[in-house]
């Protein structure tokens, strides 16, 4: 009970936080820092490098060796005995010289055989060694391409920021607000187009619909039941934890976005915060606009976010928000006053 109650606060808290959480975080991002350099994978077959070990060459056969028979034993038939024996010997002695000769005979034949199979098994390992080698290459080249690639469209993107090209401000913002991390349970998405006529920034911010955030204030055991049961939130705190949410997030992309801007070159931010959700009256999905603000960078920068009341600051900058978000009050997006 006690874990799911710190999770929940702690979801809660992340949730309640997502202004101040930002506030310590320093928003540029260091282009430069975005190079890459190649990281080579190492060659997954150095066992292949290594020349095989010739084989022992096959020795010669050992010269057959006429062995004396024994004495024949007992005083009956003993020169037969012995005539019998010499015989014996001499007749295996005839074998293994015959079986030497041919041994002898054929043992160039198996030499050069041994030799062609290790010749043969070194031409395999070559032949292994160079397909790897070649398929390492080409990730090797892979790879340097995709670096090449990178580090050019780096230095194009640096380059249109220098000139305060449209493409090149849109996608800078998009890895600032890329690189703004939410909680997990309340994912925010951001789209941005940048008019350099008036160097405005149209930010267009999507969070998730009010039946994202758990409607539960606690857990307790009931020990009657042997059970753990959740009492549920009362509607006015969920509506404004919902209403906080959003106040909270339209500040942070606009603080954002402006402390990334270090060369000013957004001069004001005309955004526009909503969610994306299914329609009860037409089953379709649709977008419910929550915010609308047009802030310029000038009024916005002295503002100190530390000390504010987000609801109360939306006001001052003359933004148009729902008076009730949790039940998807859509407001006009038209006629939004710049401040």
């Amino acid at each position: 009970m006690a874990r799911l109650n710190a999770e929940l606060f702690a979801q809660y808290a992340e949730i309640d936080n997502v202004l101040l959480s930002t506030l310590d975080v320093d928003d540029f991002v260091d282009l430069e820092a975005l190079r890459r350099e190649v990281q080579y994978p190492p060659f997954p077959r150095e066992d292949l490098r290594a020349p095989l070990v010739p084989p022992i060459p096959i020795p010669d056969p050992p010269l057959p060796v006429q062995h004396q028979p024994d004495a024949p034993s007992g005083l009956f038939g003993k020169k037969k005995k012995i005539a019998d024996a010499q015989a014996a010997a001499d007749a295996q002695y005839a074998a293994d010289y015959y079986a030497w000769q041919q041994a002898t005979q054929e043992l160039p034949a198996r030499r050069a055989a041994q030799d062609q199979q290790f010749a043969a098994a070194e031409e395999r390992r070559n032949n292994d060694l160079n397909r790897e080698l070649s398929k390492h290459r080409a990730i090797c080249e892979r790879a340097e391409r995709a670096v090449a690639e990178h580090n050019e469209q780096l230095d194009e993107l640096i380059t249109g920021l220098g000139y305060g090209s449209p493409e090149a401000v849109q996608e800078y913002v998009g890895i600032v607000l890329a690189n703004s991390v939410y909680p997990d349970e309340f994912p925010v998405t951001h789209s941005a187009s940048f008019e350099p006529a008036t160097a405005e920034l149209k930010l267009r911010v999507i969070i998730p619909g009010p039946d994202t955030i758990p409607n539960t204030k606690s857990f307790r055991y009931v020990k009657a039941s042997d059970e753990i049961v959740a009492s549920t939130l009362a509607q006015k705190d969920a509506k404004e934890r919902y209403a906080g949410a959003v106040h909270n997030v339209a500040l942070r992309s606009l603080h954002e976005v402006f402390e990334a801007d270090r060369r000013g070159l957004i001069h004001a931010i005309s955004l526009e915060l909503g969610t994306e959700t299914i329609s009860p009256a037409t089953g379709r999905e649709t977008y419910v606009p929550f915010v609308a603000a047009g802030v310029s960078r000038a009024a916005f920068l002295e503002l100190d976010l530390s000390a504010v009341t987000p609801s109360a600051t939306l006001e001052h900058l003359n933004a148009t928000v729902s008076k009730n978000p949790s039940t998807l009050t859509s407001i006009s997006t038209t006629g939004v006053k710049r401040v």
